[in-house]
């Protein structure tokens, strides 16, 4: 239980596609030469009106919003910014209002207004699309609010869609929110995944509508800490790949 409220995210590894999306147009590789954008620290309000920080990199009409795992840690998406912005997209990394590293059922709620403030913030800086990304947690709150901003496509890592079987919370993504999600959606997670279980983050997928695709890997690496593992550039490659086919 300790482990799960440290971190709990989205996730990719392995091998296995559930192609109900057509298969992406080949992007450059994730490791093609380019020079880093710079990134420039700001704050916004969420929702509700509570101070947020994040990072930006790039700029574009279509903006990548990456939300975190439960950890709250921006770190390991703010490593793979640069490979989208270098392709013209804005890319905004934020912190939940939270600073623990475990959270409350009250703090899994607040990332609702924070993403929505994430995305107003995105769009002042003349962004006409807007793409979400969110591990575990994050990928939980993505699925909350894609359909009400009218996200133009989703990533979910390694994320159920109701955390009531987590412990004591009540935070679930409804029918009604997930029938919103009507943009091109991507889920992916790791087959032995033991913080956010794999049949879980499946459970997400089968009941979102079309169009959408799952992707599995071997492994039991958790959301974003997938990045470092095994089958890190394959699921680098595998998003800039739904980007370029999805979010032009």
């Amino acid at each position: 239980m300790r482990r799960l409220l440290l971190v709990l995210v989205l996730a990719v590894a392995g091998c296995t596609a559930d192609p109900a999306l057509p298969p992406p147009a080949p992007s450059p590789p994730a490791s093609a030469a380019a020079p880093s954008p710079s990134a420039a620290t700001v704050s916004f309000p969420a929702e509700d009106g509570v101070a947020l920080t994040g990072r930006v990199f790039g700029a574009g009409p279509t903006a990548v919003v990456l939300s975190n795992m439960g950890d709250n840690d921006p770190a390991p998406w703010e490593e793979f910014a640069p490979a989208l912005a270098v392709r013209g997209y804005l890319v905004l990394t934020y912190r939940f209002r939270y600073s623990a590293r475990s959270f409350t059922d009250q703090m899994a709620r607040d990332t609702v207004p924070d993403l929505r403030g994430a995305v107003a913030y995105a769009r002042s800086r003349g962004a006409t699309r807007v793409v979400l990304m969110g591990a575990s947690l994050g990928g939980l709150t993505v699925g909350k609010v894609a359909g009400s901003v009218g996200a133009a496509a989703t990533v979910v890592l390694s994320s159920p869609v109701d955390l009531s079987t987590y412990g004591p919370y009540t935070v679930a993504v409804s029918d009604a929110e997930l029938a919103a999600m009507t943009g091109p959606k991507l889920f992916v997670a790791s087959e032995q995944d033991t913080n956010a279980r794999y049949a879980d983050t499946r459970t997400y997928f089968d009941r979102a509508p079309e169009p959408k695709r799952f992707q599995s890997y071997s492994g039991s690496e958790h959301g974003v800490h997938l990045f470092a593992g095994a089958h890190g550039d394959e699921l680098r490659q595998l998003l800039l790949d739904f980007m370029s086919q999805n979010a032009r």
